[in-house]
């Protein structure tokens, strides 16, 4: 008896533990890509998550060609995203590419929580902001990944 329980217990938790999983191969929805971006101002690399069509085909022609824009831009939030190794991450959809910017730049991403609030503060004006602006002016496109 002891052995039947034990057994369906171990089929239902690998059916649950399947089912959750699902496709664990790409972090990348449909229709996106990561964007690998270097920084001139340091040995850092950033990988961003973007889901916007046109940015991702110019990031892919930076790439290709050294051509066109390539610093990203877009609305930043505290916690990492598909780069664990970042306190912050572009809000996905939003992120796009530019050569010049009239908001507050930087030329390395921000390594503690402690410098992601200092840049809320002097980018909005208010230290615990849900979000600000970010646009790193020594990046540029390295490596596109779609799915």
């Amino acid at each position: 008896m002891q052995r039947r329980i034990l057994v369906s217990l171990l089929a239902a938790t690998g059916v649950t533990i399947a089912a959750a999983c699902g496709d664990t191969t790409s972090p990348i929805p449909d229709g996106g890509a990561v964007v690998t971006f270097a920084f001139s101002a340091s040995d850092d690399t950033l990988d961003v998550l973007v889901l916007d069509p046109e940015t991702i085909a110019q990031a892919e022609q930076r790439v290709a060609t050294g051509l066109g824009p390539r610093m990203p831009i877009g609305p930043i939030v505290r916690g990492a995203g598909i780069d664990p190794q970042y306190p912050f991450h572009y809000i996905e959809s939003d992120v796009r590419l530019a050569d010049l910017a009239a908001e507050v730049c930087d030329g390395r991403p921000m390594r503690t929580p402690a410098e992601v609030d200092a840049f809320f503060e002097l980018s909005t004006g208010n230290r615990n902001a849900a979000r600000a602006t970010w646009c790193p002016w020594g990046a540029t496109p390295i490596r596109v990944r779609r799915r």
